[in-house]
């Protein structure tokens, strides 16, 4: 099981820097970020600091973790731009990226750029031309041609050094877990929020079930995807102690994911995003009883 922590990055940078330098001295897997220009749960004297400049700077200081983001949105950048930005920072990471990116869902991004939310159909629709642009772009192809998105005499070069480029897709509906079932390396989803362990797990391992049925239809092997979930919630709050967090990565790891990852508590929006309660030193205890330290 590969255990990675969500390091929301609206604290300010030297205390941000502070917790990835640490969680990878504790030996997790990965740090990944969110990627929004706002948040509902952020007051606006809150940082709300860029996912790429953050993962650029986390590769120069970091050597072993690998870097990615929960996930990018769609809304923010033209998807030529995304597979440049991707490009770039699997270069400066040394081939330690993994993409995740979602369906963009997220009212105040749109309302900050001043923008029209786009209809659910709209969503998915954008969300599919811009996984198949990455796709392509990121493999080498110099033009793409969709009804949204299009782009023609792209400079590629020097591609990238991982081949293909890692892709984890966000996907809950049978529209977007079609599309990560065609282009995903690792599917990740959020653990459902609104009921307790046994339900939570059952109804994660059903989309699960899903995503294999939606592969076998494209004629891929399921047992190819990888699967991640993003742990916690008011309902199961598997932060509260090392014990809880322990059975929730057990009773994940038995329903087939890959992933659990944990986010590090105490920001400022973490009172509003529902994780649940957390104990103030979990990242460490977690590792503590998991992981094995990096000397």
């Amino acid at each position: 099981m590969k255990l990675s922590v969500l390091v929301v990055q609206d604290v300010v940078w030297p205390e941000w820097r502070r917790r990835l330098t640490e969680v990878e001295a504790l030996g997790y897997d990965a740090v990944y970020v969110w990627d929004h220009l706002v948040h509902r749960t952020v007051a606006d004297t809150d940082p709300v600091l860029d996912a790429f400049g953050l993962l650029s700077a986390a590769a120069v200081l970091t050597s072993e973790l690998r870097l990615g983001t929960l996930v990018v949105s769609p809304t923010l950048r033209h998807p030529f731009l995304l597979a440049k930005q991707a490009m770039t920072l699997d270069h400066v990471s040394g081939g330690r990226l993994d993409l995740g990116i979602g369906a963009a869902g997220v009212l105040r991004d749109y309302e900050a750029l001043g923008i029209e939310p786009w209809p659910k159909r709209e969503q998915v629709d954008r969300f599919r031309e811009t996984v198949e642009l990455l796709v392509a772009v990121t493999g080498g192809a110099t033009s793409y041609e969709g009804r949204y998105y299009s782009g023609h005499g792209l400079t590629v070069a020097p591609g990238t050094t991982q081949r293909p480029l890692p892709l984890t897709i966000a996907a809950h509906g049978p529209r977007t877990l079609r599309i990560a079932a065609e282009h995903a390396t690792t599917w990740t989803a959020i653990a459902p929020r609104d009921c307790d362990a046994d339900e939570a797990v059952a109804r994660a391992a059903a989309l699960s079930g899903n995503l294999d049925t939606a592969a076998t239809e494209l004629g891929r092997d399921p047992a190819t995807i990888r699967r991640s979930v993003l742990l916690g919630s008011e309902r199961w709050p598997v932060r509260r102690s090392v014990e809880e967090f322990v059975d929730a990565v057990g009773r994940f790891g038995e329903a087939g994911f890959d992933e659990c990852v944990l986010v590090y508590p105490d920001h400022p929006a973490e009172a509003g995003l529902g994780h649940g309660a957390a104990a103030p030193d979990i990242v460490a205890r977690v590792a503590g009883a998991l992981l094995s330290p990096r000397v």
